[in-house]
């Protein structure tokens, strides 16, 4: 093979490779571009545990990344108030974690899987049951 099929070939795996690489957005630290889509996902999964809970929310995000029509949160949730959540005494919880899979249908986000304050690792299998998610979201 000559020098400049050599070439020709490096540019051409070079690129394919570029190209095939998962676009992974950072949404962990809130910054102005992603300010609008991060705060509207957060408060989807506020409104979630408001009505579950009976408590108002706020988030410490550990994690949450976004790739095409996916996000993956994990964070704590701490009471808007400041005051200790109140759990049900007859329920097992295990406060404070909160994790969320959402999930873009039709140009709008919802929430596909969500649980908080779980006793299990309720998220175990999750990429097996959204293979179009791309595992890099779920990644540290």
């Amino acid at each position: 093979m000559d020098k400049k099929s050599i070439y020709i070939l490096l540019v051409f795996l070079f690129s394919f490779g570029l190209y095939s690489q998962t676009n992974v957005l950072d949404y962990k630290t809130k910054n102005k571009s992603n300010e609008v889509e991060r705060t509207y996902l957060l408060d989807l999964l506020r409104a979630n545990l408001t009505k579950e809970f009976k408590q108002e929310f706020v988030f410490v995000v550990e994690h949450f990344k976004l790739s095409g029509d996916f996000a993956w949160f994990r964070g704590t949730a701490k009471r808007k108030d400041g005051k200790e959540i109140e759990l049900a005494e007859d329920l097992p919880y295990d406060c404070c974690h909160v994790e969320a899979l959402y999930k873009r249908v039709n140009g709008k986000w919802q929430i596909a899987e969500s649980a908080a304050f779980s006793t299990d690792v309720w998220w175990d299998g999750i990429q097996l049951r959204y293979p179009k998610a791309a595992k890099e979201i779920f990644q540290e």
